[in-house]
């Protein structure tokens, strides 16, 4: 069992795990807005997530001037140059996948790509807004199939689920930063907490888990038994990392778990399949 934790552990420092996440995440909105997409999509989108996270790991490695405090950007310091190849690989790799992508997707994720290069060039900058629209950029890009490809209204799609898919994204970038805030503040890193306080910072992630719990009880009434089933275990999971901070503390294990939570709409996947 801990050599499987332990290879999940390199899967999680190389930012695998948030690629399959998009990608399960995706194909779980594309299902519940009843959107097709070309399998192809769904690669292209896991590909590209994994590019700009790796990027960003990487750039921000090498502008540390000295051994990085957290073990994911130590990793990226490492192994700089194999990693650094293997972004290239993946690069050449999407270049052929946008020509069997659908036109519509094509074109905005292009547009997407633009303001996700412009999000993290003024990262630095940001301070208590990095991740609000960090997950605003997350959550648009998991749903560009459906927003690209749906018929429905933009009204019709700003809907509770798309709500507390954005809200648990939110809560999951919150909480990072939170258990990651002495070592950003040591690195230079800016964040939401960094800019807020320690104190003030878990009085907001109190709020988003009581919004959040407060959409799940309102979407009773308009949304499927089993999407909320995805989104409370998704919930769960992040409220027992936030309550259990001490322990998921140890070893990054706040980070394997949380990037773990957008694997769970798989079961809503495999049960519709």
């Amino acid at each position: 069992m801990q050599r499987i934790i332990d290879y999940y552990r390199y899967l999680n420092l190389l930012s695998v795990d948030v690629a399959v996440g998009a990608a399960v995440s995706a194909l779980f909105l594309t299902k519940v807005f009843k959107v097709e997409v070309r399998p192809q999509g769904y690669i292209c989108l896991g590909l590209t997530v994994w590019l700009i996270y790796t990027l960003d790991h990487l750039v921000d490695a090498k502008m540390l001037k000295g051994e990085a405090s957290t073990k994911r950007h130590r990793f990226h310091q490492q192994y700089f140059k194999p990693i650094g190849l293997m972004s290239l690989l993946i690069s050449l790799t999407i270049l052929p996948l946008l020509f069997l992508i659908y036109t519509p997707v094509l074109s905005m994720g292009a547009g997407l790509g633009v303001l996700v290069v412009v999000y993290f060039i003024v990262q630095r900058k940001l301070g208590f807004l990095k991740e609000v629209l960090g997950a605003l950029l997350y959550c648009i890009g998991v749903m560009l199939p459906v927003i690209a490809l749906s018929e429905k209204s933009f009204n019709s799609l700003l809907s509770v689920t798309t709500i507390l898919f954005f809200n648990t994204a939110l809560i999951n970038l919150v909480l990072f930063s939170w258990f990651d805030r002495d070592k950003d503040m040591k690195d230079n890193h800016s964040s939401l907490v960094t800019s807020v306080g320690g104190t003030a910072s878990k009085g907001i992630l109190c709020l988003l888990f009581v919004l959040q719990l407060g959409l799940i009880v309102y979407a009773f009434s308009s949304v499927d038994a089993s999407v909320l089933v995805v989104f409370a275990s998704m919930y769960l999971v992040l409220v027992l990392i936030f309550i259990k901070d001490q322990w998921f503390a140890l070893e990054d294990r706040y980070r394997l778990a949380g990037d773990a939570v957008f694997l769970i709409p798989l079961i809503y996947v495999v049960y519709h399949c």
